[in-house]
This record gives structure tokens, C-alpha cells and sequence, in this order.
């Protein structure tokens, strides 16, 4: 066994050994318990997690006592107004103050930074068991078992290589870099031969794998796909689970660790039980970590927005859609934020578009770039634009232009937002302030 084999065999017995049997077992009693239960549970969790930081956090103790908070202030998640929020940007420099523990015991990782320089995080052992747990029950009950047949597209490789197969998980790793016409025939061999059961994905890299297939007259059959890390929008879903013959589960997280929604049905994703405390607001989600007890982030606000199906009693949180980040909203010129622009490609009107960003460099006005599929008419593109303006309004501009996909604007690791905003990186609410004084 080469060194690369070793290595994987290693972690898979680290994610899924004897602790990973045991969190199993967990996270299956909870699925199975009355909802007085689980609040109960999530309560208790709640004031451990905050006495936890009062006690062993440097970074917490400070904060806590400069608001006149004491260990038993808190004693159930009705006292949450009384903990101080805190942002990316109170802790960016602090993050060794936020430790319950020696560096010894926990490894360092970061968030995507997609929305602007990655943050630097801890995890212990126990947070990567109860991650990779959750994340393999909520796959178990959509259909998949260790040890199916998987191909895996998030970026683990880089573009010197197309693939790689992990034995110890029966999983063949495909660059997401590599993915293009080129070289397309090649991935749909590699995966027509391996014959996966699941594909595992970010759903930018399945619109791709899905658009060049359909170009070149091919298809596939993998049954399962499960999504993450992006928003899943759904001319995206539509396309691929055509080309791909698939059913798509998408999974909704953070790489802090806070937060965690499933999709349990096309138009509802629910709250994984007792991963964290989630507080809902109109413009971002107030977020409280439970499974990382060495990196606790108490009321950490994350900029995406969720909008609920159910009231703020309901003990699991429950949303149609994930509505994404600051930066998926258009700016108008007197101010207003709009969101939901996906709406505008979801009419049946809208078709033969094979992939789609909206860019934003000038208040007001936004760069409306399609990919057209052969088929694409005036009629398609004229509905596209009148969708576009009914929820923009006649006052903003639309420029329209037709891309290829190497145009499309991705991230450092691979993904891609249909809202991309180039508006100055200051604060969102001083640049809306400083728009409407000169309105």
C-alpha cells in the first residue's frame, strides 16, 4: 500500500471507527423522540456550550463579563438575547482566545472565503466524528451505505490530476478544475466504468458535468446525488437530474460548524437535531455550534438568509430554501436590496439556458451573462429580461451578453454563485447609507 492508500485508510477509520458507530447510534435515538424531548435536550446543550466558554475561553470570559453576564446567567435558549452577538470580524484575530483546550488537541481549517478571506477554525476529533455522523445518516436515510460505489467532485483535486480512487471508501475522486469540454468524454468514461450509485458534489460542478454532457449527446445513471457548500438553484436541479437520471439531496452547512439544514423534500429543508441553536432574522441567521466543544462559537452571525415555513416556537427550523449570502442580493440605486433572483429563471417560459450569473460592478445596474443552449430564442431571452425587471424594477439597468462557461467567474476552489457582487468590500450598510444620500 502506497503512502496516499495508507493515508485514506487511516482517516477512514478515524471518521468511521468506534466513536462513528456510537454518534450513529445517537443521532438515530434522536430522530425517534417527542419534540418536548428534543427541546429539553437542546436547552441543555445550549447552557453547557455557553458555561463551557465562561469557564475555559479567554475570548468568551472577557466578553461575557464586560456584559454582566455570570456562569448560571444563562439557563435555557430563552435567555439567548442576553449573550452578545459576535461576527467573523470580532474574532478573525482572535481565534487562539476562543479555545477550550490546548492547540495540542484540535487541527487547524478554514472557511471557504468566498465572501472574503478565510477564517481560521478549530476542530477536535469529536466535532469531525459528529460531523461526518450527521452527514452519514441524514445520506443513509436517503439511500446510501458506506461502502457504495460514490464519485466525489469538491475540489479535492487540483488541475494537475483528473482523478483519484479512494479504496478504503470506494469513492473515485474527479477534479472539479479539469471539468470542461475537453475533456469531458474522459469523465464520462471514468464514471460510465466505475458505475456509481451516488454522486457527491457542489451543485456548480454537477450544472457543469450535466451542461458538457448534454452538449455531447451523452448521459449518465447515478440514482443518488447529494449536494453542498453552494446554493442549489433550481434550473440547476432541473438539468441536472435529467442529464444525470438522478434524485438530488442537497445539504445545507458552514465550515464553522454552527449550522446544518437537510433537504427532506424538493421545498423543504429541516434542522438537523441538536447540531446547534438557530435564530432567524431577515437578513442573516444567528447561529450557536454544539458538536465543536474546543472551538465554541456562541450567537455567531452568518450573513445567508433563510426564510422560515414554520414560527419560532418550531423546535426544528424549517425553510423552503436557503436564500444564500449578502452578496447574492442586487443594490438599486436608492439603496434597496433584492433578492430571489432565481425566481426570474424558474418560469416555464424560461428555457435552453444551460447556465447563467448575474454580476454586479455599478449600483443599479447588473451584467445578465447566459450560457444559451443551441435551441435558445429572442422569445427565451426577452422573457428572461421581463422577469428580471419585475423584481429589479424599469430603473435598473440590464446588460445582456451571451458567455461560454470558461466566462463564468468561480471562486478560488472551484464554485460558483449565479450572483456575483463587485461592489466595493465596505461595509454593506454604510455603502447603502452613502447611495442614499446622494439619491
Amino acid at each position: 500500500m502506497n503512502y496516499r492508500g495508507f493515508r485514506d485508510y487511516l482517516l477512514s477509520k478515524i471518521k468511521f471507527g468506534s466513536r462513528f458507530t456510537k454518534e450513529l447510534h445517537r443521532i438515530t435515538d434522536l430522530y425517534s423522540i417527542s419534540e418536548a424531548q428534543l427541546s429539553d435536550l437542546k436547552n441543555q446543550e445550549f447552557v453547557k456550550q455557553y458555561q463551557n466558554a465562561f469557564t475555559n475561553s479567554k475570548f468568551y470570559q472577557n466578553l461575557y463579563r464586560e456584559h454582566g453576564l455570570h456562569l448560571n446567567s444563562i439557563q435555557s435558549t430563552d435567555d439567548s438575547e442576553l449573550i452578545p452577538i459576535i461576527t467573523k470580524e470580532d474574532i478573525r484575530h482572535r481565534v487562539d482566545e476562543l479555545l477550550t483546550c490546548k492547540k495540542l488537541f484540535v487541527y487547524t481549517a478554514y472557511t471557504s472565503g468566498t465572501t472574503g478571506s478565510p477564517l481560521k477554525l478549530y476542530r477536535d476529533y469529536e466535532s469531525v466524528c459528529k460531523e461526518y455522523s450527521y452527514g452519514y445518516y441524514y445520506q443513509m436515510s436517503h439511500g446510501y451505505q458506506l461502502g457504495d460505489k460514490v464519485i466525489s467532485i469538491k475540489g479535492d483535486l487540483d488541475k494537475s490530476e483528473i482523478c483519484r480512487y479512494d479504496r478504503s471508501l470506494n469513492t473515485l475522486h474527479l477534479s472539479s478544475y479539469n471539468l470542461n469540454e475537453k475533456n469531458i468524454k474522459k469523465y464520462y468514461q471514468l464514471i460510465k466504468d466505475f458505475g456509481p450509485k451516488v454522486v457527491k458534489a457542489y451543485p456548480s460542478s454537477l450544472q457543469i458535468l450535466s451542461v458538457e454532457l448534454y452538449k455531447a449527446g451523452l448521459n449518465l445513471q447515478i440514482p443518488l446525488a447529494f449536494t453542498s457548500s453552494e446554493v442549489l438553484h433550481n434550473f440547476q436541479r432541473s438539468i441536472i437530474e435529467k442529464i444525470l437520471h438522478t434524485k438530488i439531496f442537497d445539504w445545507y452547512g458552514n465550515s464553522e460548524q454552527t449550522i446544518s439544514l437537510g433537504q427532506v423534500k424538493k421545498d423543504l429543508y429541516q434542522d438537523i437535531p441538536l447540531y446547534g441553536h438557530i435564530e432567524v432574522r431577515e437578513k442573516c441567521i444567528i447561529t450557536t455550534g454544539f458538536i465543536n466543544k474546543s472551538f465554541p462559537l456562541i450567537r455567531y452571525k452568518i450573513d445567508d438568509v433563510i426564510k422560515l415555513k414554520c414560527d419560532s416556537s418550531c423546535i426544528r427550523c424549517c425553510t423552503s430554501r436557503i436564500l444564500g449570502r449578502d452578496n447574492q442580493y442586487v443594490l438599486l440605486k436608492n439603496g434597496q436590496q433584492i433578492g430571489l433572483l432565481d425566481h426570474a429563471f424558474n418560469f416555464s417560459n424560461v428555457k435552453n439556458i444551460l447556465g447563467a450569473q448575474i454580476v454586479q460592478n455599478v449600483p443599479g445596474e447588473i451584467d445578465l451573462n447566459i450560457i444559451p443552449d443551441y435551441n435558445f430564442t429572442e422569445n427565451n431571452k426577452s422573457e428572461l429580461i421581463k422577469n428580471l425587471t419585475q423584481l429589479l424594477g424599469a430603473g435598473c439597468k440590464i446588460h445582456y451578453k451571451e458567455i461560454s462557461d470558461k466566462q463564468i467567474i468561480r471562486t478560488e476552489s472551484g464554485k460558483y454563485n449565479l450572483m456575483v457582487s463587485n461592489l466595493p468590500s465596505r461595509d454593506k450598510d454604510q455603502l447603502i447609507n452613502e447611495i442614499l444620500q446622494e439619491a
